[in-house]
């Protein structure tokens, strides 16, 4: 739970960041912020059982 929270603060700084820069520095910042999104998303998307581990179940 603790690196979802310092993932967020992480992105929100770098947007903060972003807005306040230009050039090359606001191209990374935004690419690294959008990164950390995305790992972001991965983190909170629910797991996707097996198909095999599907079928055991509804066999039971």
């Amino acid at each position: 739970m603790a690196a979802k929270i310092i993932i967020v603060i992480a992105t929100l700084l770098q947007i903060f960041i972003a807005t306040q820069s230009e050039g090359l520095m606001r191209a990374l910042v935004e690419l690294s912020a959008f990164l950390m999104l995305i790992s972001l998303l991965l983190e909170f998307k629910p797991k996707r059982q097996s198909r095999v581990s599907k079928v055991k179940l509804h066999e039971h």
